[in-house]
């Protein structure tokens, strides 16, 4: 029985994710994140089926382009998806979703021997695992595609729940790894950070420029300011882009989607767009941006008007600012992070596991850990490759791949101090020069481990502590958190014996 993958997209670098299983003698697609038809496409029809897991344009923006070269391929997704789908590409009259819509928790029969069902994923209002099931004589062959998922609630959907895969353990796992190994702060945490970074730029007086995705993030974003206690009755005017205002009106066509507490709050107030109650919304159609106090938004307007300390830019962490302008970053995010990566693959068990998704060398971190290598077939696949996935191999333990996992070195006491010798391969990492910019370390006990970051220019050109030049003695020093906005710490929780050289003594 042939089960294998062809990788036209794994989806790294914020590219698209575009996959075609090989499951006996069918073909299905699994996303089309694509932005044009691939070449191959046009031989024959790459697939027999198309299944999108969820609206984001990394996901579905090549699903408009296939259905016109491809206009006899099915296309299956949920009925949230299919309506928020049109969203990635231009207004177009008659242009509806696409495809047919498939129910939550029913395997539905692609073939005799092929059945597909979806599975909530949290993420993104209408996002779904696709756990596919082939039948043979002689055994059940069963995949679990993630596209993405996220186990904690948003203000837009609930997680996934894991009670819900129990009993599910299929051959193979494709798993959304865009964060790698990395552990987040709880979404509250989150949440919590950004609002305060957009307060305190408000009570210095500036405007806030919030960049965000057209749909999801940018929503999550409005409502947030909306509804949070430091925003509310107070005095503001926040503008929203036309991609994002388009995201917000097609979300409140499918209101009754959304989770009961924002179906309980659209009762009383108006989710989105209300010049009633503050802090006010407004569609950013002509006026200029200074009209407001705030502004969410698809992406940056000119260069010269945020370069002017009028505007508190904030930029998504871990995305490249195309324009090299004053900001800060914020987080927000809806993927899941290592330790519920790991939880999800430990709770599944695949014999299988395909990383997609993300930078090479966060997959190659997931990848590379012990308890990951030593229980699981994993593949990180590059574009273009083909994937053979037999069922029932014996697991060899294998090295850590090329990117991620870890290094042996040697360690060596001096009459000074420590000294610790790696190996040169690890210089060939994309991060290293972050880690060495200055040659210079700090180590700190975690536990049993000692961690060892590099330190940053502006770190080493601060001005030594002492003392009385410490966070408890600066002004901006409030609540234990930094609201420094010079500061690489603004809007962290801090510790009241640290310094940094935006110390500004209190009055």
């Amino acid at each position: 029985m042939t089960l294998g993958c062809r990788v036209y997209s794994p989806g790294h670098g914020g590219a698209g994710v575009c996959l075609v299983l090989q499951v006996g003698d069918y073909r299905l697609m699994l996303d089309c994140g694509l932005s044009g038809l691939d070449p191959y496409f046009d031989l024959e029809p790459p697939a027999d089926w198309v299944i999108c897991s969820h609206a984001h344009p990394q996901h579905g923006r090549g699903l408009l382009a296939l259905h016109r070269g491809f206009p006899d391929l099915p296309i299956y997704t949920s009925a949230v998806t299919r309506a928020l789908l049109p969203l990635n590409w231009p207004v177009e009259p008659g242009l509806t979703g696409l495809g047919t819509v498939l129910p939550w928790r029913l395997p539905v029969p692609l073939a005799a021997d092929l059945t597909v069902e979806l599975i909530p994923a949290g993420h993104l209002p209408g996002a779904a695992l696709v756990w596919l099931q082939y039948k043979t004589p002689e055994r059940t062959y069963s995949l679990l595609y993630t596209g993405n998922c996220f186990l904690s609630n948003t203000r837009l959907t609930e997680g996934l729940r894991l009670e819900e895969l129990r009993g599910i353990h299929p051959d193979v796992l494709i798993l959304d790894g865009w964060a790698g190994t990395r552990k987040y702060p709880r979404r509250k945490q989150q949440e919590q950070q950004l609002v305060e970074q957009v307060v305190w730029g408000l009570t210095q007086g500036q405007r806030v420029w919030i960049t965000a995705g057209g749909i999801g993030a940018a929503q999550e974003i409005l409502l947030l300011l909306r509804t949070h206690y430091l925003l509310t009755g107070r005095p503001v005017k926040i503008g929203v882009d036309a991609v994002v205002a388009r995201g917000c009106d097609g979300l409140l066509e499918l209101l009754a989607f959304l989770p009961e507490p924002v179906q309980n709050f659209a009762r009383h107030q108006s989710l989105f767009w209300d010049d009633r109650i503050y802090p006010q919304t407004y569609r950013w159609q002509e006026q200029a941006p200074e009209v407001f106090n705030i502004m969410i938004a698809s992406t940056l307007p000119e260069v010269e008007l945020l370069t002017s300390p009028e505007w508190l830019v904030l930029w998504p962490a871990g995305e490249a600012l195309p324009v090299a302008i004053p900001h800060q970053t914020y987080v927000l995010h809806a993927h899941n992070d290592g330790v519920a990566a790991l939880q999800l693959i430990h709770t599944l068990r695949p014999q299988h596991l395909v990383l997609v998704h993300g930078e090479p060398t966060y997959l190659g971190d997931l990848a590379g850990l012990e308890e990951i290598r030593n229980r699981y077939h994993v593949h990180v696949p590059q574009a273009g490759a083909w994937l053979d996935l037999p069922v029932g191999m014996p697991l060899v333990s294998s090295p850590p791949p090329e990117h991620g996992g870890s290094y042996e070195g040697e360690l060596t006491e001096t009459g000074t101090g420590v000294r610790i010798e790696l190996p040169q391969t690890v210089t060939g990492d994309p991060r290293w020069g972050n880690l060495a910019a200055t040659g210079l370390v700090e180590a700190r006990w975690q536990g049993e481990e000692l961690l060892i970051r590099g330190l940053s220019p502006r770190e080493v050109l601060a001005v030594p502590p002492t003392p009385e030049r410490s966070c408890v003695h600066c002004r901006f020093y409030r609540g234990q958190r930094c609201t420094q906005p010079d500061s690489p710490l603004m809007g962290l929780q801090v510790a009241p014996e640290g310094y940094c050289d935006a110390f500004a003594p209190q009055k």
